[in-house]
């Protein structure tokens, strides 16, 4: 799965790579949910390592 946020909008967009992953973006909330946990968790170590 890819995800995508807009920050001006404030949009995200979810994209299944495959018939697998359609299926459990329709039936899995928390699948979307750690999709989007594990995308701010790596904007996050991006802006730590460009600190450094």
């Amino acid at each position: 799965m890819r995800i995508k946020f807009d920050s001006k909008d404030g949009v995200f967009t979810v994209k299944a790579e495959n018939e697998e992953e359609k299926t459990a973006l329709k039936t899995s909330a928390p699948a979307i949910c750690n999709l989007i946990i594990d995308f701010f968790n790596g904007e996050v170590q991006e802006m730590k390592v460009a600190k450094e």
